[in-house]
């Protein structure tokens, strides 16, 4: 049992540990997706700078221009003819490794229309430099434009970039003394935006050329990851909170088994449940060799009961064959009008009732197939009706067929006899006047519907009505008496023709019998055609 439970939650920390192997993968991958964007989105501005100045220059002059934008930015710049990339998706940015250490970086590709060549610039992240190269590319593109046009070319400019760009005066900022003074030097300053201790944006200060007017690039935004420790934290609580509480289930799985067992074993016991010739210390493996052994027991034990009842039913017959030759002979002493004569004679022919539906019965259950023939049914109640009508003269049955005897069914005859037998004496019996069967076609089955005017049944009992034995105290079963092997027998039958039987009480306030008898498939067909 213990190595169930071991077995169980080994699988579960494995699924776990599979889970969070994933989560990180998953998380690394979202992340650097996420990077790549942000590389892509805030370096856009600063891209379109790089191609334009490009174009604007000589090809003589083309490779110190890019040598010296590459020195500004302190990263590897240059053309390159990349005929695998679509210009019409103008921007690309691409996953590269860095020899010999093999760090991530990322190749950031341009279009350049004039040369019909793409600007490519490694980097890893989005730096001071570039920040400052940017705002000076930008100032320099602006001083290369007519002094009429620059105020359009700027606004052009900016709907470019990714983050705010605006020209200032030096007093509408709030800057220290420190920033102020670098700005006079015609130096571009860097601020850093801090919250809760961890770096969020840049601002980069430019002085506007000869003016006290200040270029701005505004809150460019530093790259934010999912935070790790709280989603690693988030997810290894709740993996293990899910696993203690799986813990708890398995525990009281493995209880339950062992619990079943002992109650197995005490149904099939040692000495006398069938030896397994397979030895294993799985626990379902254990509990199937036991069920399996207590199968065995409890038919060996049903066989031995049906024996019994077999044997005694038989050897009975001897003696009660005996006391009623005795009781012939006491009538011709103390003749016919004898009552406590007479009532020993009755009672012989119930006991000899009781043999015989005990033997049926038990036919019946060790009999559960038959062999089967064609029979139209409604002409077979119809033939146990007239048998009713004789026994029962006082009691009036009336026949609705809807079928006009169209249809047949896979039966046997004689059992079917006895079932229609039992179930029209069961009604007869307890009938005030009259009896009345309906039979009716429905879909692919034949229902067949035996009402009475009697007393009716107690709802709490109808579920017993067909168990061997079965009697109430409600008037219905009360006056009439019956041993409760009728209904018993009836089930059997039914049971090995597949036929469904409802009970319930109709408008009468009597009792109401419900067959379902399946329909062969060919009476369908032929009707259909």
């Amino acid at each position: 049992m213990q190595q169930l439970f071991w077995k169980i939650y080994g699988a579960i920390l494995f699924c776990i540990l599979g889970v969070l192997t994933t989560s990180y993968f998953t998380y690394e991958a979202a992340n650097n997706y996420r990077y790549k964007l942000h590389l892509q989105e805030i370096m856009q501005g600063t891209n379109h700078l790089l191609s334009v100045g490009v174009d604007r220059q000589p090809t003589e002059n083309k490779k110190k221009w890019l040598s010296l934008s590459s020195s500004l930015m302190d990263i590897p710049i240059y053309i390159k003819l990349y005929s695998d990339i679509d210009p019409d998706l103008k921007v690309e940015i691409r996953e590269i490794k860095s020899q010999p250490t093999d760090d991530v970086k990322f190749a950031l590709y341009h279009y350049l229309k004039s040369s019909n060549s793409w600007l490519m610039m490694e980097l890893d992240e989005y730096s001071e430099q570039i920040a400052k190269a940017t705002a000076f590319l930008l100032l320099n593109e602006l001083g290369s434009t007519a002094s009429s046009k620059r105020q359009e070319k700027f606004d052009t400019l900016v709907e470019i970039f990714s983050y705010p760009i605006y020209r200032s005066a030096q007093q509408n900022l709030n800057l220290d003394i420190q920033q102020i003074e670098a700005l006079k030097r015609g130096e571009t300053v860097v601020e850093w935006t801090k919250q809760f201790g961890r770096t969020t944006a840049m601002n980069v200060y430019a002085p506007w050329g000869k003016t006290n007017d200040i270029l701005v690039l505004d809150g460019i935004k530093m790259f934010d990851p999912y935070p790790v420790n709280i989603i690693a934290s988030f997810i290894i609580i709740s993996l293990l909170l899910i696993a203690t509480s799986i813990m708890f289930i398995v525990g009281n799985l493995t209880r339950q088994l062992h619990s079943l067992q002992e109650k197995v074993d005490a149904i099939s016991p040692e000495d006398n449940k069938q030896k397994s010739t397979i030895v294993s210390t799985n626990a379902i493996n254990q509990l199937n060799e036991k069920i399996f052994a207590m199968a065995n027991r409890i038919e060996k034990l049903l066989n031995e009961k049906a024996y019994m009842i077999r044997a005694v039913s038989h050897d009975l017959r001897t003696p009660i064959a005996k006391i009623h030759f005795r009781l012939e002979a006491l009538t011709m002493i103390v003749g016919e009008d004898n009552t406590a004569l007479q009532g020993c004679k009755d009672d012989l022919k119930q006991l000899n009732v009781l043999i015989d539906e005990l033997l049926t019965y038990e036919k019946l259950v060790q009999t559960p197939t038959v062999n089967f023939s064609d029979i139209q049914l409604s002409k077979l109640i119809k033939k146990q009706i007239d048998s009713s009508l004789i026994l029962h003269p006082e009691i009036a049955i009336n026949i609705l067929d809807s079928t006009n005897g169209e249809f047949y069914i896979e039966g046997h005859k004689g059992l079917l006899l006895r079932l229609f037998d039992n179930i029209l004496n069961n009604a007869s019996r307890y009938a005030k006047s009259k009896i009345r069967v309906s039979i009716e076609q429905e879909s692919q089955q034949l229902s067949i519907t035996i009402d009475d005017d009697g007393t009716g049944l107690d709802k709490n009992t109808i579920d017993h009505l067909f168990e061997p034995f079965f009697r109430t105290d409600s008037s219905r079963n009360s006056e009439l008496g019956g041993y409760g092997m009728g209904l018993a027998i009836v089930k059997q039958i039914a049971k090995q023709h597949n036929v469904k039987i409802t009970v319930a009480n109709n408008e009468w306030y009597g009792a109401s019998f419900v067959l379902h008898f399946p329909i062969k498939t060919t009476n369908i067909q032929m009707k259909r055609k």
